[in-house]
């Protein structure tokens, strides 16, 4: 088994891809699943509006998508301290480079606690990402 893809749900595709593009990523496809097919798989009615966009860094490719018929509620940020899935970290050669590039493409720096080892931000959407100086990343 191979992990596919990670998948994050969005309200807006554009600013997302101007986002996470600026960290790095590159855009390789984009789909629009039939409401029929969407049905079925998500549990949803119809009209579903799902739309997807998928990015690739490295190994790993993220999916962005969004349901035009079902906008996506407002909900309390996600921290690190709740169950689940809690953040995507991205290693990055330059920590104040990649900051500005996060404010610069519609996120926020939420935590910085200086040194250039690593801080948190959020993606437009609230999404939590670490940006974590590639000379100190936990795995490799």
């Amino acid at each position: 088994m191979d992990v596919s893809h990670i998948g994050v749900r969005v309200r807006d595709l554009d600013a997302s891809l101007k986002f996470y593009t600026a960290l790095g990523f590159t855009e390789v496809k984009r789909l629009t699943v039939p409401d029929q097919m969407a049905e079925g798989l998500l549990g949803l009615a119809p009209p579903i509006g799902f739309e997807a966009v998928y990015l690739r860094n490295g190994g790993v490719v993220l999916q962005l998508l969004t349901f035009s018929g079902y906008p996506a509620p407002d909900e309390p940020e996600r921290g690190l301290v709740q169950a689940g899935l809690t953040h995507l970290s991205i290693a990055v050669a330059d920590l104040a480079a990649a900051r500005d590039a996060v404010t610069s493409a519609g996120g926020a720096v939420v935590a910085d606690p200086g040194g250039g080892f690593a801080c948190m931000v959020r993606d437009p959407d609230g999404q939590l990402i670490e940006l974590v100086n590639e000379k100190v990343r936990p795995v490799t």
